[in-house]
């Protein structure tokens, strides 16, 4: 009996230089990470707070609200890739990122999906669908 891969390298790649522009976004803006949000997407961060496209408030406006802070810096490590069949994905790993005196440290982890198209009509690619922080 063979023992499965767990790796592809073209994924992997692909995967984390897709998170590697997601949080290059929210040294910009949030608005920036939009594009790369799949239709419907859920994210969990620290302190009990979830958001998706039907919370209030949504990602959306969340992204584009003025409570949105962008990071001046990140940094990832330890990152890892495992492909959830061929048209998923699974992103694991610590992020270091800073803004203003605040430091932020996390585990965290992205589900990306091959899409048709989000509700920005960009078409095709990958588009992240759930993201999810964890203190350090």
């Amino acid at each position: 009996m063979t023992t499965p891969t767990l790796t592809n390298p073209a994924i992997t790649a692909a995967i984390c230089a897709l998170e590697h522009r997601a949080w290059a976004a929210l040294c910009k803006s949030g608005t920036d990470l939009l594009p790369l949000l799949s239709s419907n997407p859920v994210m969990i961060f620290p302190g009990d707070f979830l958001l998706t496209a039907v919370s209030s408030p949504s990602v959306h406006e969340m992204l584009q609200g003025p409570e949105f802070k962008p990071w001046q810096s990140y940094s990832l490590s330890h990152d890892e890739v495992i492909p959830l069949g061929k048209d998923s994905a699974i992103i694991y790993y610590r992020v270091s990122a800073t803004r203003s005196d605040e430091t932020f440290k996390a585990i965290c982890s992205s589900v990306w999906t091959m899409d048709g198209a989000d509700s920005h009509g960009v078409t095709g690619g990958w588009k992240m669908t759930s993201h999810q922080q964890t203190l350090m």
